[in-house]
């Protein structure tokens, strides 16, 4: 193998050099001769001689190799054609194709197509492709196309696309793109996008995208995405998404979101990441940020500062919330809660345990309530320490030991309360109560059943019953709604 590739690159070398040595003249391309018809052999065996670089033509035949001024025309090469100044028109070669000057028209090689300045058309190559200047067309290749300026059409690549300058189009390729300005289009790749500037429009890779300044459109990538800058869009990610400044629109991971500022949705099913939010965070665990105001959805949601929505098992927050309540309830269970959030909406971790049955029946479970001034519920009632909380929960019973089985009861609970101090308040009200069971006997937790329907192995029980108890830890009167929300266009 070796002994046919030296005599072949030999071969080759002798061939671009020849011409360069025996020219004694140079000419512009604008000087070039013209005739129709050219074929060589290999420079300088060619119907032209060794002038032949003062000469364009219109068809040209290179047996094995040619070395001409221009083409006006179509060329076909058995191994390269190379053009000094220009290309216009369908060049084909076993091996490459190299022009001096600006290719408007189709390159096709077994091996490369490189183009020292501007490139109108289409390259079409085994290897590599490769445009000197801006690229205005498409680039095909099965190794690698490089744009040493702009592009401004197709690159599509098996292994990689480079563009050292902006990219107007699309850059498909196997392994990795990579553009050194700003991106207003589609990069595709197997592995990776890299974007050193500003990116308008997709960046869509099986594990990693960059961009090294603003996203305007969508990061797509099987593991991670990240932006030094600004976001208006999507960042979607099986695993970490990474906004260094700020985000607008939607974050959407498998694992992790950060962003610096987030006007939006973050979506995780790990943990969301963010200084101040305003907008959705959704985890499947943690939820975290300096400021927040919107909604967090987590199993624990933290912030220093928020106002909004939690839900979650443990809402904590610097400006919220952190009580403990001991509350007793129809059927004899007594539950202490956990009770965090904000002063406007909590969260309650609950466990509980029946005291009055002759056998150990415990619960746990979770709340969700919304806290008011008594005037928003009772507009003639004006007293600050009164209030009014409306809460859901659901509870899972189980019997001596930790048990899977269905045991479930959904409540609805409107309460009334009054605080005494900032760390005491006592409330009570009625619930509306419904038990789904399939674990006998526990028909005990209810004193009576306005309707007990059982359906495919499913015992129901409705009733209205009621709950008291105390709430412990520093507590804060929300603001009526009619002043909270005063500068909100609403008709009251």
């Amino acid at each position: 193998m070796i002994k046919r590739i030296v005599p072949l690159i030999l071969f080759l070398a002798g061939s671009f050099l020849l011409p360069h040595l025996v020219l004694a003249q140079d000419s512009s391309a604008e000087d070039l001769e013209y005739r129709k018809w050219r074929i060589t052999l290999f420079p300088p065996l060619s119907t032209n001689g060794v002038e032949a670089p003062e000469y364009t033509a219109k068809y040209s035949i290179n047996i094995l190799a040619g070395y001409h001024g221009g083409l006006d025309g179509a060329e076909i090469g058995g191994l390269i054609n190379y053009t000094k100044y220009y290309a216009h028109g369908l060049q084909i070669a076993g091996l490459g194709n190299i022009s001096g000057g600006h290719i408007s028209g189709v390159n096709i090689a077994g091996l490369g197509n490189i183009a020292k300045e501007d490139m109108s058309g289409i390259q079409i190559s085994g290897f590599s492709n490769l445009a000197g200047e801006d690229l205005e067309g498409i680039q095909i290749v099965g190794g690698l196309n490089i744009a040493g300026n702009n592009s401004s059409g197709l690159q599509f690549s098996g292994l990689g696309n480079i563009a050292k300058g902006d990219i107007e189009g699309l850059q498909g390729a196997g392994i990795a793109n990579a553009a050194w300005g700003d991106i207003s289009g589609l990069q595709a790749a197997g592995v990776a996008n890299i974007a050193r500037q500003d990116v308008e429009g997709l960046q869509a890779a099986g594990i990693f995208n960059f961009a090294g300044s603003d996203i305007s459109g969508l990061q797509a990538a099987g593991a991670a995405n990240i932006a030094l800058g600004d976001i208006e869009g999507l960042m979607a990610s099986g695993g970490v998404n990474v906004a260094r400044k700020n985000a607008s629109g939607l974050l959407f991971a498998g694992a992790l979101n950060i962003a610096n500022d987030l006007e939006g949705a973050s979506i995780s099913g790990g943990a969301n990441i963010a200084k101040n939010l305003t907008g959705l965070q959704f985890a499947g665990i943690l939820n975290a940020s300096q400021t927040a105001t919107g909604l967090q959805i987590g199993l624990i949601n933290v912030a220093r500062e928020f106002e909004g929505v939690p839900i979650g098992v443990i809402s904590y927050y610097g400006n919220g919330r952190k009580n403990i309540d001991v509350r007793f309830s129809d059927g004899g269970f007594t539950d202490i809660g956990l009770t965090l959030g904000t002063h406007r909406v909590y969260n309650s971790a609950i466990f509980g345990y029946n005291t009055l049955l002759d056998r150990d029946v415990y619960r746990v479970g979770l709340a969700v309530g919304l806290e008011k001034n008594i005037q928003d519920s009772f507009r003639n009632w004006s007293n600050e320490t009164m209030y009014v909380n409306q809460e859901f929960a659901v509870t899972h019973q189980f019997e001596n030991k930790w048990s899977r089985d269905l045991n479930l009861i959904y409540s609805y609970k409107f309460l009334l309360g009054k605080r005494f101090a900032d760390g005491f308040s006592i409330y009570g009200g009625p619930s509306i109560n419904a038990q789904i069971t399939r674990v006998s006997g526990a028909e005990d937790y209810t004193w009576y059943s306005m309707w007990s329907p059982e359906r495919k192995g499913r015992e129901y029980r409705f009733w209205i019953g009621f709950t008291a108890g105390i709430r412990l830890f520093k507590q804060k009167a929300p603001e009526r709604f009619r002043d909270e929300y005063s500068n909100w266009d609403i008709d009251w």
